[in-house]
């Protein structure tokens, strides 16, 4: 029966932003071990991104004291507000990749549990599901990408703002940690392999879910870019670079995760329709 659903394309393909899943992943050909190693790798991904301090160490760096930040006009509480990132990834780039990988953790999850649960349950409660998470996910994405507007014009007005402006800015973003941004970078690109190889090996038919891989290539991309962005930019202007991709990237995320949403509500209506002929 759950060989059949996933043969005519599931309500899944329509919830979650994936398309038709015609031909894809058999639930007796899935091999759990890979799949959770899979999921676990990637989430791991997920945490580095958002930060988690046992797996950076903490990374970012001080360009100048208390003392001197407010020798050049920089207000003490605005410059202490900068050192308490201490345990994330440098700049913002490097986090608001999370809110594309988070979506596609999401994606990977709502894909596995529908080769495992009773295909009935699934069928009710996965149009619901996607529904929930990318109505939280459209709204937190759009705050944060306004709040990454704000800071970026902020960053751009100080930086032209000559003398004193400048020197605020460069007191506050001046130094960039390119060095710390790619070890973290190169981190998640291994991790990002490894998952898909670990994917692959638990059901090469998912490769034939067109969403899935367009949103890991899209993963891949910008975080490429990202690492392009710190690597070419002149030093003081990295971090603008860096605010400026992040905005770029929560704006992707906020795309793709409207997609689900509203991809979602056909399921929900599917689901509805199937209760009822079954109640009657």
């Amino acid at each position: 029966m759950a060989a059949a659903w996933w043969g005519r394309g599931s309500q899944l393909g329509r919830g979650s932003g994936l398309g038709e899943l015609r031909g894809g992943p058999s639930p007796d050909a899935l091999r759990r071990p890979f799949f959770l190693a899979a999921v676990i790798v990637f989430a791991l991904a997920v945490l580095a991104e958002i930060g988690l301090s046992i797996l950076l160490g903490g990374t970012a760096v001080d360009p100048v004291s208390a003392a001197d930040a407010d020798k050049l006009g920089v207000p003490v509480d605005v410059f202490l507000k900068t050192q308490r990132a201490s345990s994330a990834p440098p700049g913002a780039g490097i986090g608001f990749l999370a809110f594309v990988d988070g979506l596609l953790l999401f994606t990977v999850l709502m894909l596995g549990l529908s080769l495992i649960m009773e295909l009935r349950i699934y069928g009710r409660v996965q149009g619901l599901v996607t529904l929930i998470v990318t109505f939280l996910w459209v709204v937190g994405a759009f705050f944060a990408a306004l709040l990454a507007l704000a800071k970026l014009f902020l960053m751009f007005g100080l930086f032209v703002a000559a003398p004193f402006g400048t020197l605020a800015y460069l007191a506050l973003w001046g130094s960039f940690p390119t060095s710390q941004a790619a070890a973290v970078l190169g981190l998640l690109l291994l991790l990002k392999i490894v998952f898909a190889v670990l994917l692959v090996l638990s059901q090469p038919k998912f490769l034939k879910v067109t969403g899935l891989v367009v949103l890991l290539l899209v993963s891949v991309v910008l975080q490429i870019i990202l690492g392009l962005i710190h690597g070419f930019l002149p030093g003081p202007l990295v971090s603008i670079g860096d605010q400026f991709w992040a905005l770029i990237t929560v704006v992707v995320a906020l795309v793709w995760a409207l997609v689900m949403l509203i991809g979602s509500i056909p399921a929900i209506i599917n689901a509805l329709r199937v209760s009822g002929s079954a109640s009657d």
